[in-house]
């Protein structure tokens, strides 16, 4: 008897600890954003692939998704952000870091701006960034 009173407490806790889960993957979906960063070879101070985050949202509300941004090769970073809404339009930017600057102590220039895309579900787009001092 005791046994199955725990193991209704034990059901009763994960139902109510996923229930809140589930509203909050209630935005995840099955797309993706992919591409790259080109920074340029001299004249940044910092490190521009941990100085750099790919920010998506939606309506211009809360950031959706997780990514990361890696060390690539070339004077690139590459970034992956998954888990995004499909169907809807979402808008993408680069977010640079305000520690990341020029050598002239200026801060980075970032093209292109922020874009707005609807991506198909389980399709990746590319978006291909450039920092560039000025």
């Amino acid at each position: 008897m005791l046994r199955i009173a725990v193991a209704a407490l034990v059901v009763a806790a994960t139902g109510c600890a996923s229930s809140s889960g589930a509203a909050a993957a209630a935005n995840a979906g099955n797309a993706t954003v992919t591409g790259s960063v080109a920074y340029p070879a001299t004249g940044l101070q910092g490190d521009p692939c941990s100085s750099v985050r790919v920010k998506v949202t939606e309506g211009g509300g809360a950031a959706l998704g997780w990514g990361e941004v890696k060390q690539s090769r070339n004077n690139r970073c590459s970034f992956n952000v998954g888990g995004l809404p499909d169907g809807k339009e979402l808008n993408v930017e680069l977010v640079v870091d305000a520690g990341l600057k020029c050598a002239s102590g200026a801060a980075p220039t970032a093209t292109p701006g922020p874009t707005k895309m609807t991506i198909a579900r389980f399709a990746a787009p590319v978006v291909s960034y450039k920092l560039a001092c000025e």
